[in-house]
């Protein structure tokens, strides 16, 4: 951090009011210009980072925005001075498309095709936009400004390769940009691994009241089969003389059903226990007040068996 403000200093120091101005309005603070007469450039950054709301709504002729319009009407009838225009030239392009962004579209692409990400990025932060280009340039600042878009990872050996490559305010944005992505991504990682451990454990929880409930049912239904089959048994050894006709075709009606069961049990075993345990556990999770759906879709994302 020390090194950075040190940079910081040390970058200011040797910024024109222009770059000052804009590396101020990305961070949402603002950086007074002093505007020389007649100095339209100037008067224009001003209008933008300093004294405008950058909504670029304006029509961009002098109606819509007041003397905003005006102002970059001015602009854009100055003839390029050898190859010199305020298209070509990332603060003044900025601050026109603050104004009216209906007019400079194209000028942002064209723009935005020729130069790097790190320009890709300022654009978009300023606009709040998404402009997408296929970029020419790509130094190890650029690379950090297109892990920022994309929000992939950044590491900290990236980050460290590119401490010494910081020529301007515009380098430094992005390294203080992708410096806090890295601190962000870094605590949702460790946030993210707390969540599936403190998931792991509840399941492993879940499970041992699966095991004990499945148990119980066990122990229930043995008890059940001990204390009503004694008396049936009795009952029929007692009334076998009616009941033995009757048990002759009972016999061979539970043989033909015990047939068609057998055959069909055999072919969806494992669909039958699935649905059976799954049926189960329904009923166990809604006692403790779990959505069983809803858990089991859950480690599945978290990647819990």
């Amino acid at each position: 951090m020390v090194y950075l403000n040190d940079l910081l200093s040390r970058l200011l120091s040797g910024a024109s009011e222009r770059d000052i101005s804009l590396y101020r309005f990305l961070h949402g603070r603002k950086h007074s210009i002093r505007v020389a007469p007649n100095d339209i450039e100037s008067e224009l950054c001003f209008k933008a980072f300093v004294d405008g709301d950058g909504d670029g709504d304006g029509d961009g002729d002098g109606d819509g925005d007041g003397d905003r319009g005006a102002i970059l009407l001015k602009l854009k009838k100055i003839k390029p001075f050898k190859g010199l225009h305020y298209s070509n030239n990332l603060v003044l392009l900025t601050a026109a498309a603050l104004i009216d962004i209906a007019s400079e579209e194209s000028n942002i692409k064209k723009f935005l095709s020729v130069r790097g990400y790190k320009e890709q990025l300022i654009i978009n932060s300023a606009l709040g936009s998404n402009y997408v280009e296929s970029c020419n340039t790509f130094t190890p600042i650029d690379h950090l400004a297109y892990l920022i878009q994309e929000n992939e990872f950044i590491s900290e050996k990236e980050i460290q390769q590119c401490l010494t490559s910081v020529c301007d305010l515009y380098d430094l944005f992005v390294l203080e940009r992708a410096i806090a992505r890295s601190v962000l991504q870094s605590n949702e990682e460790n946030n993210f691994q707390s969540y599936v451990d403190l998931v792991r454990a509840q399941n492993i929880a879940l499970n041992r009241v699966e095991f004990a409930s499945f148990l119980f049912l066990f122990l229930a239904l043995c008890y059940l089969m001990y204390l009503t089959f004694p008396p049936i048994v009795s009952l029929v050894v007692e009334s076998w003389d009616t009941l033995e006709p009757y048990a002759y075709l009972l016999d061979k009606t539970a043989l033909g059903i015990v047939l068609i069961t057998g055959v069909v049990i055999a072919t969806k075993v494992d669909s039958i226990k699935s649905r059976f345990r799954k049926f189960v556990l329904k009923g166990i999770y809604k006692l403790l007040g779990v959505d069983y759906p809803s858990y089991v879709n859950l480690k599945k994302t978290l990647r819990i068996e």
